[in-house]
């Protein structure tokens, strides 16, 4: 399997994790905010994202320009070096706005791809 077949398939696998998150917890900001296992296991879950978006060939992240892949990767360096600094409602917004969205357009490039 290709590199980058590998790393978009796993990162599908993040987004699932954050998704059955929500499921279990709801769609609450307050909620999200409160509730430590909630908020941390998405914290770790686009931390895990951005990281593998960051192993991604250049050559890949070109061809799918219409996918963030530095904004997504820089989330991750916030998550990992600004944790404290951590901007909850950006976080909120992403997943309730971004995920759903960076979801559909990964699937279709793996349909395009296998």
């Amino acid at each position: 399997m290709d590199k980058n077949v590998r790393i978009i398939t796993n990162i599908i696998e993040y987004i699932e994790i954050i998704f059955s998150t929500q499921k279990r917890f709801g769609n609450d900001f307050n909620v999200f905010v409160s509730d430590k296992d909630y908020f941390n296991s998405v914290c770790m879950s686009l931390l895990q994202i951005g990281e593998l978006a960051n192993h991604l060939t250049e050559e890949f992240a070109a061809l799918h320009k219409d996918i963030p892949w530095k904004n997504i990767i820089g989330l991750r360096n916030v998550l990992v070096h600004g944790y404290r600094k951590l901007d909850t409602e950006v976080v909120w917004a992403t997943v309730i706005d971004d995920i759903p969205e960076l979801y559909q357009k990964i699937r279709i490039i793996i349909n395009e791809i296998i």
